[in-house]
């Protein structure tokens, strides 16, 4: 959401926050995983099986990482270039379901019983691209 956010701004040529509240949000779910990927839960399972995750979790580190790139980058276009900010009625636009929602991470214990526990990682987006509506 943060990316498309920022091409919002690019193509617009107006500032929008909303990327930095999605940017801030994924670096607190980073900092949830890098804690998650250090702790001794990891030891107790076969290597083998655990190597995927991390191999996962190691690229939504480095999108993140790339993304906060990209947004900074488009700051420093948007002070060069003179973007506009965000218009009072643009920002009066917004719904409340919009301003209010916030993406959460909950990380799953994994099942003892079960030999083979999977991650499921669910990215929703509430505008359909197809027609723009929510």
């Amino acid at each position: 959401m943060a990316l498309k956010q920022l091409s919002s701004s690019i193509k617009s040529m107006k500032r929008k926050s909303s990327p930095d509240t999605h940017i801030a949000n994924a670096k607190a779910a980073v900092k949830s995983l890098n804690s998650l990927l250090q702790s001794s839960l990891w030891k107790e399972n076969d290597l083998l099986l655990v190597i995927p995750a991390v191999t996962v979790a190691s690229l939504l580190i480095d999108i993140v990482d790339c993304t906060e790139e990209i947004a900074d980058s488009v700051n420093v276009l948007a002070s060069i270039i003179h973007f506009d900010n965000l218009d009072d009625d643009e920002k009066d636009e917004k719904s409340p379901k919009e301003v209010s929602q916030s993406p959460t991470c909950q990380c799953a214990e994994p099942d003892p019983k079960i030999e083979n526990s999977h991650v499921v990682i669910i990215v929703e987006d509430s505008m359909c691209d197809k027609c723009n509506k929510v």
